[in-house]
């Protein structure tokens, strides 16, 4: 019986490798033989179970538990013996499919003909360096590069060789329809502070709250999370998210937010899906360690994980480079990269179907963040915006965030490197910066914004050090060398939507991140910060906590999302609490 790779059946089905890597730890049906080389075969029949399951995600839009359901109950309704013919007719016809597909021509010795055509490719690129060396490379090594440019979007590579092309010659790192809005606006003369929504105008609006709470109760929200990091900077081996980042408890970030998700659905009486975007390097150990929480008793079927995308590196040359495994060296394309992932794993379809139409984005290194947050939505729905970001005051002119401005009339995004010196430090009359709000990766995202056919975000680009492979005569070495990555940022769907808001929120409440093992934004600043909201909390109803010489908290308190999700929940809990604390504290 034939065997196709990796490569093929993604190019057959148009999804990426590690896309039918996922389905396949989805599917316990699916499990495709390795050969000799350690390399995925996949039998006629897999293929056929693979086209089913991609037709159920990507053209009658089931869920990914929705697809899984209805291709059991297919497999298991019909007659056994008229069930087995069709499915050997169905492989037959795939089989003979596949072989067609491979060409007609004999393949030169050593390679099959979708091999010798991908190098055709390739060379015409002016990529021939990739196979440099060929026959002195490990079989897997070569089958790894092969799988890897099988499914590679050339009209892509070609578009960021030229952004870096450009970027030589003195233009602007940036691609796309929001290119002049987004990446050129710190050189833009018409660029000037955007209006927001300061603090102490939203803060006591009970009418923004009660339309927010509203949207919430309907079931028309869900959290959406982006955690493809790893904690390495941390110090921590594994997924960012499964840290350990609470005072007391020790509560890792996933298991906070799922506290805060289940408070949400209890007090709302809302169902509140909850997206979380993984990265290929830690998409299995992250569904594993939620599997094991038993999903923290949310649900299975409410917690929809999916992959970020991936983009190639290369050199400062525009030459593709290749990874220490022998495949081409990719890079997550950003947080950015979040709208496409939604849409290519039918997240974003099943949020229709669900009539989910907001989504409270957040990122995992951020335990403060308030979700959900009623007035938040409140002000978002009354400005009718498809797209909205929270703001806080910048603490110092160089302080590493995005500069929220208004360039050709469109609101936008400035990353900190971007903005010129002079606006950067810039003072009005009341001493505060002229560009003084700083964008902190809380936004709210319209549903049906996101599925517009014309939303594409552009390309920044970034040089970082990287090791890859480099062939050589004896076979290959490692090297260090200067990489060229590509990656977008969410925040540049601000200028291409027709109306979006930028809201300010109080520092203190909402941003401590965990970004860093020491220094700043590091795990000390970030405990600090959730002992110092708990605090504030408790003194805001009227409970004593006591403070040492330096102004801290003398004893530590942790308040479970559970207990209270916010001071207005604590407070309608006062009657339980002690009028002082007097020992570390967990409230649960």
């Amino acid at each position: 019986m034939r065997a196709w790779s990796i490569g093929e059946v993604a190019r057959l089905l148009g999804v990426k490798p590690h896309v039918l890597r996922y389905w396949e730890s989805e599917l316990p049906l699916l499990s495709p033989k390795k050969g000799l080389t350690g390399r995925r075969e996949y039998s006629a029949n897999e293929v056929r179970l693979l086209m089913r399951f991609r037709h159920l995600l990507y053209d009658r839009k089931f869920t990914l538990e929705g697809a899984k359901k209805t291709m059991w109950e297919e497999l298991g309704a019909a007659d056994p013996d008229i069930s087995a013919r069709f499915a050997r007719i169905r492989s037959d016809l795939i089989e003979a499919l596949m072989t067609a597909r491979r060409g007609s021509t004999a393949p030169h010795e050593g390679e099959t003909m979708s091999h010798s055509e991908i190098r055709e490719r390739i060379e015409e690129l002016g990529q021939e360096h990739l196979f440099a060396f060929w026959e002195k490379r490990p079989e897997e090594m070569r089958q790894r590069l092969v799988d890897d440019l099988s499914t590679l979007n050339l009209a892509v590579v070609q578009e960021l060789r030229q952004l870096i092309a450009s970027s030589a010659a003195g233009a602007v790192e940036t691609t796309g329809a929001a290119a002049e809005a987004a990446a050129t606006a710190a050189v833009e003369a018409e660029l000037s502070p955007a209006p927001y929504v300061p603090l102490a105008e939203s803060s006591g609006d009970a009418a923004a709250r009660g339309a927010g709470e509203e949207e919430i109760r309907r079931g028309r929200t869900a959290f959406l999370t982006v955690a493809g990091g790893q904690g390495s900077r941390l110090g921590f081996e594994g997924p960012k998210g499964m840290f350990p980042v609470t005072p007391l408890r020790k509560l890792t970030l996933f298991a906070l937010f799922a506290e805060k998700l289940l408070a949400a659905r209890r007090w709302y009486g809302a169902d509140i899906p909850w997206l979380i975007m993984t990265g290929p390097q830690n998409h299995a150990a992250t569904e594993e360690y939620f599997a094991s929480q038993n999903w923290f008793g949310l649900g299975r079927d409410t917690v929809h994980l999916f992959v970020q995308g991936m983009l190639p590196s290369f050199s400062l040359d525009g030459r593709l480079l290749m990874a220490p495994d022998g495949g081409l060296f990719f890079n997550p394309n950003g947080h950015g990269g979040v709208i496409e992932a939604l849409r290519q794993s039918g997240s974003l379809a099943a949020m229709r179907e669900q009539r989910v139409q907001h989504l409270f984005y957040f990122q995992v290194d951020n335990p403060l963040v308030r979700v959900p947050d009623p007035v938040f939505l409140g002000f978002h729905c009354r400005a009718r915006s498809l797209i909205s970001a929270k703001v806080v005051e910048k603490a110092y002119p160089g302080e590493k965030l995005g500069v929220i401005a208004t360039s050709g009339g469109k609101p936008c995004v400035i990353e900190y490197s971007d903005l010129d010196q002079t606006r950067m430090h810039a003072r009005g009359p009341d001493g505060r910066l002229y560009y003084g709000q700083g964008s902190i990766a809380i936004h709210i995202l319209d549903v049906p914004f996101l599925e517009s056919p014309g939303l594409s975000l552009p390309r920044h680009m970034a040089r970082k050090k990287a090791k890859t492979l480099n062939p050589t005569p004896e076979g290959t070495e490692i090297l260090e060398r200067d990489a060229v990555k590509m990656e977008m940022f969410v925040f540049d769907a601000i200028p291409l939507a027709d109306r979006s808001l930028f809201f300010e929120t109080d520092r203190a409440e909402e941003f401590a991140p965990l970004k860093n093992r020491e220094g700043q934004d590091s795990i000390e600043s970030c405990l600090q910060g959730q002992l110092e909201q708990a605090a504030r909390w408790l003194s805001g109803v009227g409970v004593e906590v006591p403070r040492d010489a330096q102004g801290r908290p003398r004893h530590a308190v942790e308040i479970s999302p559970l207990f209270a999700l916010d001071p207005q929940m604590l407070a309608a809990r006062r009657g339980i609490l002690k009028d002082r604390i007097d020992e570390d504290t967990v409230l649960a």
